[in-house]
């Protein structure tokens, strides 16, 4: 029976897929005013990214960067570029949209915040640490209640091999989000492969055990 539904059912979702995409593509081809056009665009992208069509997304934004003044639009357009490449493991790619974006220095400390956390990952995922962790802490200069960049920091200072730096940030990252698990995985991954940081910093462990309520440590010595 459930291979009979899942047979039955692909049609009527592919034609759901097609009207949606037919409705979103009248809408950008009948909009004049260019901010709305870079509205519905950036909601066609983020369709196209949900279905995993990916090429139509990214030939959507180049079109428009090459038509656009807009500083503004450019930036976001790059983020948007950079975010597909991440997802697609493309990280020198990646690397390049979200520069990209910052040498264009947008005037949304929230966009700069997004823009200098992902270039921190991707900097992390190929091996550049030093620059990673430069791009992280500028990241927690602009908004440091989010999780994300301490853990990408984290990542940053365990690549350089400052481990109790990397268990400060990564602690820091649980303490902003208790359920954040990417955090609290790495952190016991920390603990399990150098067994002496419980003595240098025992209070790794009561943050583990309480879910991140340990005191916060001023020091990002490593």
């Amino acid at each position: 029976m459930n291979t009979l539904m899942k047979k039955t059912a692909a049609p009527s979702e592919a034609c759901q897929d097609q009207d949606t995409e037919k409705m979103l593509l009248q809408r950008l081809e009948t909009t004049t005013d260019e901010d709305q056009y870079f509205r519905w665009m950036l909601f066609t992208v983020g369709y196209y990214r949900g279905i995993e069509r990916a090429e139509s997304a990214k030939d959507l934004l180049r079109r428009f960067l090459g038509t656009t003044s807009n500083p503004e639009y450019h930036v976001q357009c790059q983020l948007a570029l950079g975010q597909i490449a991440t997802d697609e493991q493309k990280m020198d790619k990646a690397i390049g949209h979200f520069g990209a974006a910052l040498d264009l220095q947008p005037n949304s400390k929230k966009i700069e915040y997004i823009l200098r956390n992902n270039l921190g990952y991707c900097l992390n995922m190929v091996g550049r640490y030093d620059e990673g962790e430069r791009h992280c802490r500028t990241a927690l200069d602009l908004n440091w209640t989010r999780p994300s960049a301490y853990r990408n920091l984290g990542i940053s200072f365990h690549g350089q091999g400052k481990i109790a730096s990397a268990a400060w940030a990564l602690l820091e990252a649980i303490k902003m989000d208790s359920a954040d698990e990417r955090a609290r995985i790495l952190l016991k991954k920390l603990a399990s492969d150098h067994p002496s940081l419980m003595q240098q910093c025992p209070w790794v462990l009561v943050g583990l055990d309480s879910g991140g309520a340990a005191p916060k440590q001023e020091t990002l010595s490593g």
